[in-house]
């Protein structure tokens, strides 16, 4: 069979790759097992590469936010979808960490992102008992009644507790990002508050793609390299977004500075309720 000159789809004229019409990759009827196999190829590299192109973008800091703006869009994922095949990485790697890792640490339960919550005051003991566990719940009715379901929880069922965390914060990390973006907006005002938002997905995208190395570590079982990488990895973050900051908004290295200090803080303090409802979410399901 000749070369295909209208579209299968649309009828459309075709004048490369793709209709022009209807956007269909222009395919034989009858392909190839060849041909198939590329298209399978090129479905999960992400449409032709762009998966791999969207990544290598994100290793650079603030590259892919000044492209979108500059209207550069067609050989990189869009952001919403980068940073959700991003997150997904991480709260998979995250949440398949053995429960012998993330639950049998001295007195807590470890959430996403290296949050630790206390459950008991064993000191440097590996677990909690069964005495122990039965004297937590004791204080259930003593406790305040907003942390009487967050008690019994973790005293009952930690690993069950930890589960419905990774489950609900995803969602709450995504209601996050106009949060953020709002902040960083108030203070780059002459920005309009679409560049805020596209910037806040690429450096959150950027959170979840470098953390996923700290959880991934945790597989070898020794957590104390996790830690000391997770260290390292947070200083490799906080350098990686103060240039995300002065590449995409232009300010000086002690104004952009200043500005990240305040948009942090401020982020965190929006950040405490959002993490207070991803608790009491896991503890009340």
């Amino acid at each position: 069979m000749g070369e295909l000159i209208q579209c299968l789809n649309c009828g459309g004229e075709l004048s490369g790759p793709f209709c022009a019409a209807c956007g269909q990759r222009v395919v034989p009827p009858n392909p190839t097992v060849r041909e198939l196999a590329g298209d399978a190829w090129n479905e999960f590299t992400g449409y032709d590469g762009r998966i791999m192109a969207t990544l290598r973008g994100l290793a650079r800091p603030g590259f892919l936010t000044r492209e979108y703006i500059a209207g550069r869009r067609a050989h990189y994922l869009p952001p919403i979808r980068i940073y959700l095949f991003v997150s997904v990485i991480y709260f998979v790697i995250a949440a398949s960490v053995p429960d012998e890792i993330a639950v049998s640490q001295p007195g807590s339960v470890a959430g996403p992102g290296g949050m630790r919550i206390g459950i008991t005051e064993t000191g440097n003991r590996p677990a909690m008992s069964a005495d122990e566990r039965a004297e937590l719940l004791k204080k259930v009715d003593t406790a305040p009644w907003y942390v009487r379901p967050l008690i019994r929880a973790v005293a009952q069922d930690p690993s069950g507790f930890r589960a419905r965390m990774f489950t609900i914060m995803p969602r709450v990390f995504f209601a996050l990002l106009p949060v953020f973006a709002a902040i960083v907006a108030l203070f780059y005002r002459r920005r309009h508050f679409p560049t805020a938002l596209v910037f806040a997905v690429h450096l959150h995208a950027a959170v979840f793609l470098i953390f996923s190395i700290s959880e991934g570590l945790k597989f070898t079982g020794n957590q104390h390299l996790a830690e000391r990488v997770g260290a390292v990895l947070t200083i490799i973050f906080a350098v990686y977004a103060l240039r995300s900051f002065r590449a995409v908004f232009g300010d000086g290295w002690p104004i952009t500075i200043a500005k990240a200090l305040g948009i942090a803080f401020l982020y965190m303090i929006a950040a405490v309720p959002a993490f207070m409802v991803i608790i009491l979410w896991a503890s009340w399901v």
